[in-house]
């Protein structure tokens, strides 16, 4: 193709982003009467997570701590599998850790669930479900024949008996049935049918029954007899499950989460296009159209709009991710659209300042987005299911954890790596074209427009002359002692961990009018047999009241004292309606195995940068260029576990995606330093003295790092308001101390990876 581009080339690719972004939103589908058929998937088609739409994430392991073998891990997960599907419910997750003999489950709830109780959840896809007939009605008389001769179970409905549960035998079935009927039947003896060892129906033979057909009654409801029917189905569980962790949501707050973030979005993509319109003109009006398709081109993949991809979960994290995005997906706009000004500056023409904008400005993109995949990658291999792309290739790093999934995070790897992927399409390959066929386009062609003086004047480019490298001892001096604030307070004051890193129990319940706090703390100890407890009152994203329960150190709770403490809260005080809203439920051993799996992954982000940026920047001394850079990362890391600390926000998951983030962003402004100082020794060699030369360089970046900070934390800045505003916690947590982050993350690239380098080199130089 033409560099000079053509003018149609402008208007094709903006009609066609245009169009794709219609056909991505809303889909395209077909109605004929109650069936839809789609063709193109749009937003309405998204499979979101239980933090949005409700539902249970639960760890099963064996009770009792029975040994299982691997063939019994994987029998168990399939009669998981069909149970869920038999509840109707089809987009579930579940994971198995042959090491630790875990099987990892995360579903939504069901459709028409009103009663949102973990126990009884847990229990429908959980509990043995071992069926015996016997005759008599004691657990010890004589087996007539076990589940496993049961063909099929269905739900049914009889005008006398009720809810019932129709059985259909195999031919041995069959056969030992009639046989233990036609024994009993003279008699009028009786057939007991036990589920779990527990009695569930006792009938009466009257006559021999040889048709291979029985009928399980009870005093059923319907729900029971589905449930029913499904444990049968699926067959019975290897060994009985005991649930070591769970947590959930109800789907109202989930609901309420998704629209506060989905106008946080709106809002950060329409600051975002004001400061690139007004700072960068043309360029910034064509990069706000090629952003508009990255956006939706992300969130394309993830509802499954391109065929080749499945599609994924979308967590609240992962919507922060795009909107993340939405201030990191301009950068490459920026670095072109800075490059095309500064090309003016030296009296070229338009054309010539375009092409040697794109073509200098084309490594420090490649260079800080492939920083950024690093990072996203190890999320979503750290953090993922293990047998996803990624998880495989980092498998020599993450082998010894097992598959402990941690949903939001992998949404929020998955959708960070899915935008960096497609800013090549969009903020590279996109952005040229329509800028090349703008600039043919004679009213497009004045030099204003780009950011020049405009035709017949002469552009001035102001480059800013700040002495970095001079002051550097005062910027050490800043954050040393910054960092002797933050290491005195957590002493002081100590750390916060949550029960996601240490274990333990978190109880957030919903009520009505007024509470008794002594009152209730004194019911809720006796109730779950832990004294040290703490409450705390609050409200949700939706405005309704709600009381805390935390337990002491790493105590955990069991679904069925959980049922019971609700049942006991609403009998003490009937005005109040306790409900429950959401439950976090850690073991201590999966909680600490989660932390250490999590500073593994920051580690590994650390060595894979340093070998990235020692191998790409080789000609200016990579090794010690990477090592400087890890420093300026270790440090800006340590400003946000600082922002965590000084808040007494407790460390989750969020901080080490919030860590993870950071390296990807902070390497990135830093590695767009290095590439200019490394064009800069190209051209001045022997004639600059190194800190001028690096001066050159950092003032030359500094307009374009700005810009992207700003960009950045304009976006984050309005997740942190909305996520106030609606008491929307989880989001607030990761996107504050992410947003110090990338504060820190301009600073310490400027002032401290920049000047440690110019240091090292310069002692290394005075000592030879």
């Amino acid at each position: 193709m033409n560099k000079r581009g053509k003018a149609w080339h402008f208007v094709v690719v903006a009609v066609l982003i245009v169009l794709f972004a219609l056909s991505a939103v809303f889909g395209v589908s077909y109605t004929y009467g109650d069936v839809k058929t789609t063709y193109i998937k749009g937003v309405s088609d998204i499979r979101f997570g239980i933090d949005i739409r409700g539902g249970v994430d639960v760890t099963f392991m064996p009770a009792d701590g029975q040994d299982a073998t691997d063939d019994q891990m994987n029998a168990a997960k399939t009669v998981i599998e069909d149970r869920l599907v038999g509840l109707g419910i089809t987009d579930y997750e579940d994971y198995v850790d042959y090491n630790k003999d875990r099987i990892i489950v995360r579903f939504p709830w069901k459709s028409d669930e009103t009663d949102f109780n973990p126990q009884t959840a847990i229990d429908e896809i959980g509990t043995t479900a071992e069926m015996v007939f016997r005759k008599g009605s004691t657990a010890d008389g004589e087996q007539i024949l076990t589940g496993n001769e049961v063909q099929s179970a269905t739900p049914g409905y009889d005008s006398e008996q009720g809810y019932v549960v129709q059985l259909k035998f195999t031919d041995e079935g069959r056969t030992l049935f009639a046989d233990a009927t036609t024994e009993l039947a003279p008699e009028s003896g009786v057939i007991s049918i036990w589920l779990d060892d527990k009695n569930i129906s006792t009938a009466t033979v009257q006559t021999a029954i040889t048709d291979g057909n029985a009928v399980i009654e009870g005093n059923f409801t319907q729900e029971e007899v589905t449930t029913l029917a499904n444990q049968i189905n699926s067959g019975a569980l290897p060994f009985a499950l005991s649930a070591e962790s769970y947590s959930t949501i109800s789907p109202t707050l989930g609901a309420r989460s998704l629209e506060v973030m989905v106008m946080a979005g709106i809002i950060a993509f329409l600051a975002v296009a004001c400061i690139m319109i007004l700072c960068y003109r043309l360029p910034g009006t064509i990069a706000i159209l090629s952003l508009l398709g990255q956006v939706v081109a992300t969130l394309a993949v993830v509802s499954g709009y391109f065929t080749v991809f499945q599609g994924s979960t979308l967590t609240l994290p992962g919507i922060a991710g795009i909107i993340l995005g939405i201030g990191m997906g301009v950068d490459a706009n920026v670095i072109t659209a800075e490059r095309i000004r500064e090309e003016l500056s030296k009296n070229k023409t338009l054309d010539g300042a375009i092409s040697s904008g794109f073509r200098m400005g084309l490594t420090p993109i490649i260079d800080g987005n492939v920083t950024i995949v690093i990072v996203a990658a190890i999320l979503m291999g750290a953090f993922g299911p293990t047998d996803g792309f990624w998880a495989k290739v980092f498998n020599p790093i993450f082998f010894m954890f097992g598959p402990s999934t941690a949903g939001s995070i992998y949404s929020f790897g998955f959708t960070l790596l899915t935008s960096v992927l497609l800013n090549f399409v969009f903020g590279v390959w996109a952005t040229r074209v329509m800028i090349r066929g703008a600039s043919r386009i004679k009213p497009l062609r004045n030099t204003w427009l780009y950011g020049g003086a405009g035709k017949g004047k002469p552009t001035t480019y102001k480059l800013p002359h700040i002495n970095f490298v001079g002051n550097r001892k005062k910027y050490y001096t800043f954050s040393c002692a910054l960092i002797a604030i933050v290491l005195v307070f957590s002493a002081v004051f100590g750390v916060s961990m949550d029960v996601e890193f240490k274990g333990g129990a978190m109880i957030t319940l919903g009520y009505e009018g007024e509470v008794d706090l002594n009152g209730l703390k004194t019911v809720v100890a006796d109730s779950v047999g832990q004294s040290n407890l703490t409450l705390q009152t609050g409200t949700d994203i939706s405005g309704s009241q709600t009381l805390t329960v935390t337990l002491p150190g790493s105590e955990t709770i069991s679904t069925e004292e959980l049922d019971s403490l609700i049942q006991t809260l609403n009998e003490q005080y009937p005005d109040n309606a306790f409900v429950q809203n959401e439950v976090s439920n850690v073991n201590p051993t999966i909680g600490k195995e989660f932390l250490f799996k999590s500073l593994v992954a920051v580690a590994a982000a650390c060595v894979l940068i340093l070998v990235y940026v020692a191998i790409r920047f080789r000609r200016i001394g990579g090794w010690s260029a990477g090592a400087m850079a890890i420093v300026a990362l270790l440090h800006d890391m340590f400003v946000v576990f600082g922002v965590f600390a000084l808040l007494r926000i407790p460390l989750n998951g969020n901080f080490i995606a919030a860590m993870l983030t950071i390296l990807g962003y902070s390497i990135n402004d830093t590695v767009v330093i290095y590439d200019r100082i490394r064009e800069n020794t190209a051209l001045y060699g022997k004639k600059m003295a190194l800190p001028e030369l690096v001066n050159l360089s950092i003032n030359q970046s500094f307009s374009r790092s700005l810009m992207t900070s700003i960009t950045t934390c304009v976006a984050l800045a309005v997740v942190c308001v909305v996520a106030t505003i609606f008491k929307l916690d989880s989001i607030f947590t990761f996107a504050l101390p992410l947003l110090f982050g990338m504060i820190s993350g301009v600073y310490s690239t400027i002032c401290i990876a920049t000047q440690l380098w110019v240091g090292r080199k310069m002692h290394t130089k005075k000592s030879k």
